[in-house]
Parts: C-alpha cells; structure tokens; sequence
C-alpha cells in the first residue's frame, strides 16, 4: 500500500526538463512533512506549499508497474523505464530517445493521483520518441501496459505547453482522487546559446 510520504512526493514535485541531446527533468523536491519512521525530507524551497493528499488515495493498493506506453494516434510505441531522482535532486533522462521514463516516487498509472512519464523529444540524431506529443488532440487514448500482463488506458484531456520558469506544478502533480496521466517532453523555441528548448509540452490525461 502507498503511504502518504510517498504520494506527497508524486504530487507535490516541480518538474523542469531541460535539453542535452534531448531532454532531461530536473525536480526539486517539495515535500509534505514527512510521517514518523520516514526518511527525511529534502527542505522544501522558501515559498512552496504543502498538498493534502486525499484519504481516499492514501488508502488505494498499489498496482503493477508500467513496463510499456502506446499512443496510437502519434504511433508511439515505447518501453518504459523507472527514474528516480540523484543526489542533486535531478531526474536523470532515458537512457536512449526510442524509450520513456516514468518517475517511479509516483503513482503506477491507474493509481489515485498523477503518474508522470516523460521523454526526449529529439536529439542530433534526429525526432525522439515524443517529438509528436505535441500533435494529439483530445480524446486521443493512451494505453499503458504493465508487469502483471494488464493494460490502462487514459484519454488525452488536452496538451498545454509552458515556458520552464512557470511550469505548473500544482496543476501536473498536485494530487487528484482519481487515476490521471501526464507525458512530458521539452518543446518551443530551442535557444542555441543555451543548448535548452524554453517550453515543456504536457498532455493531460483521464482514466478512461
């Protein structure tokens, strides 16, 4: 079962993809308080909020873990990998552009809350895994297949896209009652000074 910690983490993070030959996430860490017998928080940065996790969410049994996601209408069909954070708080990317990463301190997809799988987008070599992501279009579906043989499938709410200084977390990983998807990727103008895209690219999803 997931604890309250552990769904605090998944809903409360920011996320802040960056680009090097793609794109890589950055999250640093906002927490709730963590309960006793946890390990200790990373300190929230001056100005951040915590979230309330919903009962609901804090009771729900954990499901299987995602090994693969399909997204017909940009016909992606790609392995997924766990991620977790470095030291630095910093969430590295897939090792290759063909495959996803699912931020594994958050929900399974089909948990209470919003699971996040993000992806390059492009690289020297040419279009990356979600470099289309930007294309679908609501009611588009989204399946997800994990380790116990069982697919969820999610349909696309909307794609929004945000400058990195102004991602919004609350809206991305703030906890919700019921099962919820994001896929992230980096987008907008690319600023070759920086080497960085300026925006992020976000698909919302519902359970279906």
């Amino acid at each position: 079962m997931r604890t309250s910690a552990h769904l605090g983490r998944a809903a409360a993070v920011a996320l802040a993809l960056t680009f090097a030959a793609g794109c890589s996430a950055q999250l640093p860490a906002r927490e709730l308080p963590p309960p006793a017998q946890t390990p200790a928080a990373v300190p929230a940065p001056a100005g951040t909020a915590a979230v309330t996790v919903p009962a609901a969410a804090r009771e729900q049994v954990q499901v299987a873990n995602p090994v693969r996601v399909r997204v017909p209408a940009i016909a992606v069909d790609a392995a997924i990998v766990p991620l977790e954070v470095d030291a630095r708080g910093v969430l590295p990317p897939p090792a290759t552009n063909e495959e996803t990463g699912w931020w594994r301190a958050g929900p399974e997809p089909g948990e209470p809350g919003p699971a996040v799988i993000v992806g390059h987008v492009d690289s020297r070599q040419g279009p990356a895994v979600f470099f289309r992501l930007r294309q679908l279009v609501a009611g588009d579906l989204i399946h997800v297949d994990r380790t116990d043989g069982t697919t969820v499938t999610f349909v696309v709410e909307g794609v929004e896209r945000f400058g990195k200084t102004a991602f919004p977390t609350d809206a991305v990983y703030g906890p919700t009652p019921d099962s919820r998807l994001r896929l992230v990727t980096c987008g907008g103008r690319f600023d070759r000074s920086s080497r960085h895209y300026v925006d992020n690219v976000v698909v919302f999803a519902r359970l279906a």
